[in-house]
């Protein structure tokens, strides 16, 4: 099954949701959106959840010593770097970093490939936002940014009711959600992630 990452968790309830069900990572949003955590939330969260669901920060623009340091007090994995950061970033933070793109407004530039990451994630565009917008982009733009030659992340807009069609198109590395399976910001929705999970079962090798 495709690896996927729910993002914008927001409260234990709903992270242990996600385990439940067999999600791969979940995602925590330190940068300003309406699924902002602070580093007690995350840790009061992550301290409850199995050594083998992958926890995630989500920052923009951060100091990456900083970054590291969050990461070390609330138990994460990896960051997803979603701003304009360079590939020293990743050096200091030791490769444990996923590299967000926007869509037909973040080239691929020569200068990442080879860089120290994981992966890169690859999500919808929108005039002053680094993400989160909830839109579906054209999928036929992933193919500049797999010649940078990393596990490749779709991300923007996916939805229970269209995540059979970007596989079928994009055939990614991983998947990642947020605004998709809530209720409302921040709050996730069980009936959206029960659909999306049995969906991508139906995709899984026999």
């Amino acid at each position: 099954m495709v690896p996927v990452k729910i993002c914008g968790i927001t409260n234990l309830p709903d992270a242990l949701l996600c385990q439940r069900y067999g999600v791969t990572a979940l995602g925590f949003v330190f940068a300003p959106s309406p699924r902002q955590v602070t580093t007690a939330q995350v840790a009061a969260i992550t301290r409850h959840l199995s050594p083998f669901i992958l926890k995630i920060g989500v920052f923009v623009d951060e100091d990456p010593y900083r970054i590291h340091r969050i990461m070390q007090e609330c138990g994460l994995d990896l960051a997803q770097l979603h701003g304009d950061e360079t590939p020293e970033h990743c050096n200091v933070l030791a490769g444990r970093v996923i590299k967000a793109f926007r869509a037909g407004r973040d080239r691929p530039a020569p200068q990442w490939q080879g860089a120290a990451l994981r992966g890169i994630l690859v999500d919808s565009y929108a005039a002053n936002t680094y993400g989160g917008t909830g839109r579906v982009f054209d999928w036929n733009l992933v193919a500049d940014y797999r010649k940078l030659g990393f596990p490749l992340i779709l991300a923007g807009g996916l939805n229970p009711d269209n995540i059979g069609a970007a596989l079928r198109r994009v055939q990614p590395d991983g998947i990642d959600l947020s605004s998709g399976v809530e209720k409302h910001p921040g709050v996730k929705d069980p009936e959206k992630i029960a659909r999306l999970m049995a969906t991508l079962r139906s995709f899984a090798p026999k």
